[in-house]
């Protein structure tokens, strides 16, 4: 059947001016035009036709959350790994993607989760059993022993151990292998200037991800950190907290993207002793929050290609469409143009994920992963939360019902 959109202003996220009384085309889950309601006339078909009149509305490609924890608990307390502790974060995760998908977010990368029934879910998703975005999955990230993100990591030790670790996670279905390069805010016990696993450790990640084809995300919270990791070999930095001229020149030309994930820090950063957070973490965050912004301005700056991602998962942190809002609108703060974020979260995301020839954009043969939302995002970025329809694969998966 061919569905009609029609009426509202288009953002294809492509670096072509917005479409405004645009028209798309969607058939057997693609979209087949893209256009202005004066190039495209409605055809004339045999077949029945669904309309969606999305006048006085913006209509632009699906979201897509580059760095977030989907098994992570949303209230306070460790993980467990009892079954009843498995089953729980199964179904917290369950209740995360449907609110992922309400809120926008077509498509997220998992970057670390606690147990390999992550992958069940993608599979749930992917045969329509539950609602929830497209996942790409890096399953358990990788530590040091004792290192950062353990909960939700394989612990190594040596070239050897991080080898045995991506082929346990690439055999599980990986999409891609998350690195904990350095500690991090959320871990007692460290700095976030401690460089935890050894470029030859990295190296050897990223030696085994690309005999498969995969890609490999560092989690970096310091310069040295950043510096190895680039030295191995990454596709992708996560936080960036420092970075210098020389990190950033060899991101622009070695296409190292970066997902700064303001919002985690942000939130850490500013909230008080009644907040629930530790106080380590609140601690850490405050001391670092300035010098990640400012090392996203010098990548801004600089070329560097930039992807969304919210580190969403802890309790404080909350899984849901918002908090990518929240990530754009910091970005915007820093200096980005509302419409370079919103690529950061569309066609810019897509492109890191390997995936741009299917998503991200609104384009002919590309996947009909679009959002429609009330008011102007390029005006004001928090129009993303005033969502009114989601559509994954050609198909209505939300729509606000009528006040």
């Amino acid at each position: 059947m061919l569905t009609i959109i029609r009426g509202g202003n288009i953002i294809p996220a492509t670096g072509a001016p917005v479409i405004r009384d645009g028209i798309i085309l969607v058939r057997k889950g693609r979209i087949v035009a893209v256009g202005s309601a004066e190039t495209i006339a409605p055809p004339v078909v045999a077949e029945e036709a669904a309309v969606i009149d999305a006048k006085g509305k913006t209509v632009l490609p699906g979201l897509i959350d580059m760095h977030l924890h989907l098994g992570l608990s949303e209230e306070k307390g460790s993980i467990g790994f009892t079954p009843e502790a498995i089953t729980s974060s199964v179904l917290r995760t369950m209740t995360g993607l449907e609110k992922l998908i309400r809120g926008g977010i077509t498509a997220v990368r998992d970057c670390g989760y606690p147990h390999h029934g992550i992958f069940a879910l993608r599979q749930a998703v992917e045969s329509g059993e539950i609602m929830g975005p497209r996942l790409f999955l890096c399953g358990r990230a990788i530590c040091a022993t004792g290192g950062h993100g353990a909960s939700v990591s394989v612990q190594v030790d040596g070239p050897n151990e991080v080898r045995k670790a991506v082929r346990a996670e690439l055999k599980a279905g990986a999409d891609w292998i998350k690195l904990m390069a350095t500690g991090g805010t959320g871990t007692p016990g460290e700095r976030t200037s401690d460089v935890q696993l050894t470029v030859e450790e990295m190296a050897a990640a990223v030696d085994e991800a690309r005999r498969r084809g995969k890609k490999v995300c560092a989690h970096c919270s310091c310069l040295d950190g950043v510096r190895a990791a680039i030295a191995a070999g990454v596709d992708s930095i996560e936080h960036g907290i420092e970075l210098d001229d020389e990190v950033i020149e060899r991101m622009v030309v070695d296409n190292i993207y970066l997902v700064p994930t303001l919002r985690c820090t942000r939130i850490e950063a500013e909230s008080g002793p009644d907040s629930g957070i530790p106080e380590y973490t609140r601690r850490k965050a405050s001391e670092i929050y300035r010098t990640q912004m400012k090392s996203f301005q010098r990548a801004l700056a600089a070329g560097v290609k930039i992807a969304a991602g919210t580190d969403a998962g802890p309790f404080y942190l909350p899984v849901g469409g918002n908090s990518l809002v929240m990530e754009l609108e910091l970005m915007v703060e820093g200096g980005m143009e509302p419409m370079a974020a919103l690529e950061s979260a569309t066609r810019v995301a897509a492109e890191a994920l390997g995936v741009d020839s299917r998503l991200g954009t609104l384009e002919e043969g590309k996947l009909a992963d679009l959002i429609v939302v009330d008011g102007d995002p390029l005006a004001d970025i928090k129009a993303l939360t005033n969502v009114w329809l989601v559509m994954k694969g050609g198909l209505v998966v939300h729509r606000r019902p009528a006040s």
